[in-house]
């Protein structure tokens, strides 16, 4: 077990909240709020424990979920919420085998001095996953931290849930994603060379080339931005994903067409954010029918981003 973090951690004190944190969603905020609220109550700093990996990877990859966001992101959402230090542990077979009293002795106790535990309802830990909200309490008076759970944030009267959010992203049910998250959707990747049909059409694109294992939202036409992170600059886009039926695609792509915007992103890194999905990706009957509906299309992606604070 090998751990990283923003910085090399090793504290007199802390206030401790533990988790895979993906998509760093509402519910996961409510629980960074409640440890930086107790930690600055306690006067000691709070801390973030995640992994590097879904624990399901070193377990049964096969089984893993697709990410809702790269560890880089995920860093990076966790330090916007107002943390100052994570501790990111490696995901591997021999954490995945620790016992959860070992777990507690090693790492919140041994290196980061818990005094005070903040988890979600229903937090589990350790080998077979047989640590627990209540194994916490039982543990407690041993080894001298208080532990706290903290209550379900609801959406439409229903636990916001990684699973959850996954579930309406395979739906292509971006805005409920978006209100679960707390913001936009994002994919992130480098631009590679697609076959340019786009360009035949008037509509060049960027193609998309992820990351990491990123959950892809369902087929169809979104309307959304994309950040170029190199420059900070946004540009209003049309997204397809989907296979391109009408020229009788085979290849799963996502593509953006960039609304004023010239030139080329080759090589780039760029993050694509979703807002709203308009269609279906459908055959059209030819290409002149496939422009004129992609016409529609960016005449409807303009009018609703500019609806977008």
């Amino acid at each position: 077990m090998n751990g990283v973090g923003i910085r090399s951690l090793s504290l007199r004190a802390s206030v401790v909240t533990i988790g895979s944190f993906d998509g760093v969603h509402r519910g996961h905020q409510a629980i960074i709020r409640t440890a930086l609220q107790r930690a600055q109550t306690m006067g000691v700093p709070a801390v973030a424990v995640t992994f590097d990996r879904h624990p399901q990877e070193a377990i049964q990859p096969q089984n893993a979920p697709p990410y809702l966001s790269t560890l880089t992101s995920r860093l990076r959402l966790l330090v916007e919420t107002g943390l100052r230090d994570v501790l990111v542990l490696r995901f591997d077979r021999e954490l995945a085998s620790m016992h959860p009293e070992a777990f507690i002795q090693s790492v919140l106790k041994g290196r980061l001095n818990a005094r005070h535990i903040v988890v979600g309802r229903d937090f589990r830990f350790g080998h077979q996953r047989l640590g627990s909200v209540q194994y916490l309490l039982e543990a407690q008076s041993r080894f001298g931290f208080t532990v706290e759970a903290v209550p379900d944030v609801l959406y439409r009267g229903e636990r916001i849930s990684s699973s959850r959010i996954r579930q309406a992203l395979l739906d292509g049910e971006v805005q409920e994603a978006s209100a679960m998250l707390g913001r936009a959707y994002i994919l992130e990747g480098v631009v590679v060379r697609g076959q340019q049909l786009g360009r035949t059409l008037g509509y060049p694109t960027v193609n998309l080339s992820l990351r990491a294992a990123q959950l892809v939202p369902k087929d169809g036409i979104y309307a959304g931005r994309l950040l170029h992170p190199r420059t900070g600059r946004f540009y209003t886009a049309a997204i397809s994903i989907g296979v391109r039926p009408t020229v009788d695609g085979k290849t799963r792509t996502i593509e953006a067409y960039l609304i004023d915007f010239s030139g080329d992103l080759y090589d780039e890194e760029v993050h694509l954010a979703f807002f709203h999905r308009l269609r279906d990706e459908r055959r059209f009957e030819s290409l002149s029918a496939l422009k004129a509906q992609m016409d529609r299309d960016v005449e409807q992606v303009v009018a609703l981003m500019n609806t977008v604070g």
